[in-house]
């Protein structure tokens, strides 16, 4: 049996594979031991670091990504700031300014637009150095032709030497400043003090709401105008006529009168009040004497009111007028006949109907002294008898904010109970638990229709 074998195709274009060099001792594959494999690597490592030859110090290495000029400013960076020997400042500053400016030319990425600037920079910096040690050096030779007597040297840690010179006047003038803080202290103490004292005298004045409702009205302050009416004899002149005649009369500007209140009334008239009868009376003498026909006249003044509240309605006006003068003597005495004056004026109903208000009117004195004493005894209306105030929490002649034992937080005592002979008294007077005042409150309310 014959075979036919295909020829392989020919192809001109194909690159035969290349072959890799056998590694000498490849062929063999025999395993070595793991301590002989780690010693031959270990002499490998050693004889490669001693075949190593050492760099110079001007080849460069150049790696990826960094250029030898920037390793090369990287290096001159790590060294110190002031490396010169150089004596003075001026001298150190010069050389830095050398240095940097050498870097700077080194940096060929760098744009000369920056270049420019950071030296323009570094030589400002320079002069800046120059001229202040120009000015140490011009203060040192001015203090040198001072003289050096009495200047004293303090060493520093920086191993230079600072002269201070010494004051005669600064002791005098320390002593003078501790003199005024010590006044000044003494000064704060005493207005500390005065301020503790004033809190302490506004806290002992504190008012309460009670202790005001308590007190007595103060009667007002408004005093009663003296007024004359003037009027023309010519009946053909106006009111304005009649006040432009009294102006000119009168002449205020002068400052020889005071008048308080003008204004025009009905049928040509004016109507001027003073503060007192003399003032009133000089208006009314300079008027009549200059012979202008003015007629004055005097205004009565209306006498105030006063109302008698609560008066029983069985007595009648001439009662009340009675009681008045012969049961108050006091409000009378010493007083001038042209002021004792009371008229009964008229009578308001009240809620309880056997008691009356009664509205009467006064002369102002008489009214003063009413309104003064706070209350009048009419007829035999009941009225408390006790010789003084009473103490709600104690029961004491004196009034609670006098209480020392409201103070000092006892507990309270009802008068009315302990008065009554009831068991439980450990309540304030006022309190909604008192007995005796419920039995009152009960009373009062029973006589009322509230629907």
């Amino acid at each position: 049996m014959s075979c036919i074998r295909t020829p392989p195709k020919q192809t001109e274009n194909i690159i035969p594979p290349s072959k890799t060099p056998p590694r000498p001792g490849a062929g063999k594959t025999v395993r070595r031991s793991l301590e002989k494999w780690e010693a031959a690597m270990a002499e490998s490592t050693t004889s490669k670091a001693t075949t190593q030859p050492a760099p110079t110090a001007k080849k460069l290495t150049t790696h990826k990504g960094k250029s030898p000029q920037n390793k090369k400013i990287a290096n001159t960076n790590t060294s110190p700031l002031i490396v010169s020997t150089c004596g003075t400042r001026v001298e150190e500053a010069r050389a830095l300014v050398a240095k940097a400016k050498t870097t700077i030319s080194l940096a060929r990425n760098m744009k000369t637009e920056y270049k420019d600037s950071l030296l323009s920079f570094l030589d400002g910096l320079k002069e800046l150095v120059v001229a202040s040690e120009a000015a140490l050096e011009a203060e040192r030779a001015r203090k040198e032709e001072v003289g050096t007597g009495g200047v004293e040297s303090v060493n520093i840690d920086t191993d230079s030497t600072i002269t201070v010179a010494r004051d005669p006047g600064l002791s005098a003038r320390l002593e003078e400043h501790s003199r005024l803080l010590t006044e000044n202290t003494n000064k704060m103490r005493d207005l500390q003090g005065r301020l503790n004292s004033c809190c302490e005298s506004l806290g002992a004045q504190q008012k309460t709401y009670a202790g005001v409702v308590a007190t007595k009205p103060q009667p007002t302050g408004s005093s009663a105008l003296h007024s004359v009416i003037i009027t023309s004899r010519n009946e053909k002149d106006t009111g304005e006529e009649v006040l432009t005649k009294v102006r000119n009369t009168i002449n205020a500007k002068e400052g020889w009168v005071k008048i308080e209140r003008v204004r025009k009334a009905k049928d040509r008239k004016v109507v001027m009040g003073f503060g007192s009868p003399g003032e009133r009376d000089k208006v009314k003498k300079k008027l009549a004497g200059e012979g202008i026909g003015l007629v004055v006249e005097d205004v009565k003044n209306r006498d105030p009111l006063l109302v008698l509240k609560a008066v029983l309605s069985v007595n009648t006006d001439e009662d009340i007028v009675k009681a008045l003068r012969n049961q108050n003597k006091d409000l009378f005495r010493d007083l001038d006949p042209g002021d004792d004056r009371i008229l009964i004026k008229y009578r308001k109903k009240t809620r309880n109907p056997h008691t009356v208000h009664v509205v009467i009117g006064t002369s102002p004195t008489l009214w003063s002294r009413i309104t003064g004493m706070g209350s009048v005894h009419v007829d035999l209306q009941r009225f408390c008898k006790e010789p003084a105030d009473g103490c709600s929490h104690c029961g004491g002649l004196h009034h609670k904010a006098e209480c020392a034992e409201w103070v000092a937080g006892v507990p309270p005592t009802c008068r009315n109970c302990k008065k009554a002979k009831l068991e439980s008294f450990e309540h304030n007077a006022f309190s909604s638990s008192c007995p005796v005042r419920k039995r009152w409150d009960e009373l009062a309310r029973s006589a009322v229709s509230y629907c």
